[in-house]
């Protein structure tokens, strides 16, 4: 794939590394892109020669969210078409639960709005210490939706609405304290974490990362008694594959 695509596909070892490639937009999220990366996702849950997925961002920003000029060109749009761009932007909000293989975000720079929600859709996130995470819909005079039931589903109410509502920034650091990423890293070593820490779950057995992951998606929706039938049937049939 040339740079001038908007989203680069490599394989490091097998770990597929999906960049965004619109650095002179700050990565911001276009059509083009999001459909890109839903692409790129599945084509990498649908290949056995992948363990893991790291999505990252190219240059100085992971994503600074959704790409305002586009969206102010839709203005005209009909309900039809503006439907359509809306269900674009929920798969990539689910982009974790596209694939049962690991999907690791690597984040620097901007993260934010639409963004901040690609990254913690992903099942674990790295990010630079100078990493910059936030929700700034309404400092810009629109209505955070979109971005809202991802982040209220992943660290709760009361946080979440102080991030849309109050609309501040917050550091890395911060962010790892409020359970939205994993990890902090020096900016510089950002992918090489995220690679090595796809390279752990590859060492593992492959069916069984993707077992616990559909479990584990499973028990973020469900009430525990019936994750623990999910849980349950996952384990016969794991065994029975076994045998």
């Amino acid at each position: 794939m040339t740079d001038d695509a908007v989203l680069l596909n490599e394989n490091v070892d097998t770990i597929r590394l999906l960049t965004l490639n619109r650095p002179k937009a700050l990565n911001a999220l276009n059509s083009e892109l999001v459909n890109a990366i839903v692409d790129a996702v599945d084509a990498a849950h649908a290949d056995d020669g992948v363990s893991a997925i790291v999505l990252a961002g190219n240059e100085r920003s992971f994503s600074a969210g959704a790409d305002l000029k586009e969206a102010q060109a839709r203005h005209g749009d009909d309900a039809q078409a503006a439907r359509a761009h809306a269900d674009a932007g929920g798969r990539l909000y689910q982009l974790g639960e596209r694939t049962d293989k690991p999907v690791i975000a690597a984040v620097r720079g901007y993260v934010l709005g639409g963004g901040c929600n690609l990254a913690i859709a992903c099942d674990l996130v790295v990010a630079g210490e100078n990493a910059v995470l936030g929700y700034p819909e309404l400092k810009r005079g629109l209505a955070a939706t979109a971005v809202t039931p991802g982040l209220v589903h992943r660290i709760g109410p009361k946080v979440a609405f102080e991030m849309l509502a109050i609309a501040e920034n917050i550091t890395a650091q911060r962010a790892y304290e409020l359970g939205m990423i994993n990890k902090v890293v020096p900016d510089d070593a950002v992918i090489d974490a995220a690679l090595d820490m796809a390279r752990a779950l590859a060492e593992y057995d492959l069916a069984a990362v993707r077992t616990t992951k559909r479990v584990f998606q499973k028990s973020t929706e469900l009430s525990l008694s019936q994750s623990l039938d999910v849980a349950r049937e996952a384990a016969l049939l794991n065994r029975a594959m076994r045998d």
